[in-house]
């Protein structure tokens, strides 16, 4: 028995010393990734020519709906004769004025998904180069670190590299 926990302790040394070494020996790094994607200077060109196209779908609708409220304006001046063509010529303007606020809003949507994956594509590539050239085993996004040396911290680096390699 005693033989066998003589073992086990040497067993536990060599595998604590064989750790140690390896990790001495890994070369990790972290990046906060949200600060990277905010100040990537093709988000905010994107967000830009996003918001443009935005608020040009809201003045056209915002003109429909002008014109959907003097509608309703009307209606209750005309006879009762004219006032249910008016209200079926009405429900079918306010139906179709919902669709198409639903399409280009979920079009919107998706070219921003669409954008935001190039960007993310974009910025995994200059990490992965980067890492490659400067030899790092592991590089992990901020938020999964509990604790980590401020020297492994490589996000400045990154929004440098990427707004370096980027060509409007």
């Amino acid at each position: 028995m005693r033989r066998f926990v003589s073992l086990m302790f040497v067993v536990g040394l060599i595998t604590a010393f064989s750790l140690s070494c390896f990790a001495a020996d890994l070369k990790i790094g972290y990046v906060n990734y949200l600060e990277v994607i905010e100040k990537y200077k093709k988000t905010k060109d994107y967000d830009g020519e996003l918001e443009a196209r935005r608020s040009q779908e809201e003045n056209k609708f915002g003109k429909r709906k002008d014109k959907i409220e003097k509608m309703q304006d009307k209606l209750s001046l005309m006879a009762e004769s004219e006032q249910e063509r008016e209200k079926e010529k009405l429900t079918k303007e306010i139906r179709s004025f919902r669709e198409d606020e639903r399409a280009v809003f979920i079009d919107l949507r998706k070219e921003r998904n669409e954008k935001m994956n190039e960007i993310v594509e974009d910025i995994n590539k200059v990490i992965e180069r980067y890492a490659k050239k400067n030899k790092f085993d592991l590089v992990i996004q901020e938020n999964m670190v509990i604790f980590g040396n401020k020297t492994f911290d490589i996000t400045r680096q990154i929004i440098k590299l990427v707004n370096k390699g980027y060509r409007r």
